[in-house]
């Protein structure tokens, strides 16, 4: 259905400040309305715009960069259509999806428990698509000269225990470590999957993207943190993990082949309303094609 202006006259004559009755107007009441017309005009046009056309892609700021160059090729060949592409978290994709202000959540977890049951009680059935697979990437500040950790250091350093460099071979220096927020599903699979459920140390500084997580650890010698490997820059320096127990250390995987051995790997989601689908096929479409997943190799994650 296209969205439609519908004006009143008392509207407009509470915005001129004059009653239409008035057969003379001043001169500036004369050029605010020709202001205002035109405001108008231009209004009409952003709203002549069917929601059929927009596609709202709404969420974690991981899937974020590959999500931008889906649009951006997407868009090439189908002029016709319009995407909206914006972060935010995993959590606040999810819930705009719930509540219908987005068409695609991007996730970096599942859905909870909790989510699921909002949406059984909405009567909304989600599908759940996994369109490449990331690897948490444990970074330091360049001059660090610890090149290694085990999943048990990392969940030390996070948990409070080990709190300086020296304690895993490095400077007699303060660890300073970085996380981020809890809407952030990047947040959840570091605290299952590295704490296993522990609570983070009050030391820890709490980061609400991922940009600025690059740029405090680039900006603090002490500093540690994780994020996608689709973010990692020579402006910082990425640490090879080792699984408890296990003697070899590996930096994160960029193939299918080197996932089963990097500790901290995890798929990434897109979810979509099921009887909503056709709104959004052809885009899903562009993305599982040959082209998608070349870009998928392109951002930096894995197809």
């Amino acid at each position: 259905m296209i969205c439609r202006v519908n004006l009143t006259l008392g509207y407009m004559e509470n915005f001129l400040g004059v009653g239409l009755g008035h057969l003379t107007f001043a001169l500036h009441r004369e050029r605010l309305f020709a202001h205002w017309m035109r405001y108008l005009l231009g209004s009409l046009l952003l709203f002549s715009c069917t929601r059929r056309d927009l596609i709202s892609v709404k969420g974690s700021d991981t899937v974020l960069p590959l999500s931008q160059a889906f649009a951006e090729k997407f868009l090439e060949k189908n002029s016709d259509m319009l995407i909206s592409v914006t972060g935010g978290g995993s959590g606040v994709g999810i819930a705009a999806l719930m509540n219908g202000d987005a068409d695609v959540a991007m996730s970096s977890r599942p859905l909870k428990l909790s989510e699921r049951l909002k949406l059984a009680q909405r009567g909304k059935s989600l599908i759940e698509d996994t369109i490449a697979w990331d690897v948490l990437a444990i970074c330091v500040h360049p001059s660090n000269p610890v090149n290694r950790l085990t999943r048990a250091q990392l969940a030390d350093i996070y948990t409070g225990r080990i709190k300086n460099w020296k304690e895993v071979g490095g400077l007699d220096m303060p660890i300073l470590p970085y996380s981020r927020e809890s809407s952030s599903g990047t947040f959840e699979f570091f605290r299952e999957h590295i704490l296993r459920g522990q609570d983070f140390a009050s030391e820890v500084r709490f980061i609400p993207a991922t940009g600025m997580m690059v740029q405090s650890i680039a900006q603090t010698p002490g500093a540690i943190g994780y994020i996608g490997i689709a973010y990692v820059s020579s402006s910082v320096k990425p640490l090879s993990i080792a699984q408890d127990g296990d003697s070899t250390y590996y930096l994160p995987a960029r193939t299918r082949a080197e996932l089963s051995r990097y500790p901290i790997a995890r798929p990434l989601y897109y979810y979509y309303d099921a009887q909503r689908a056709e709104r959004v096929k052809p885009f899903i479409q562009f993305v599982h094609s040959p082209q998608g997943r070349e870009l998928v190799k392109k951002v930096g994650y894995v197809p």
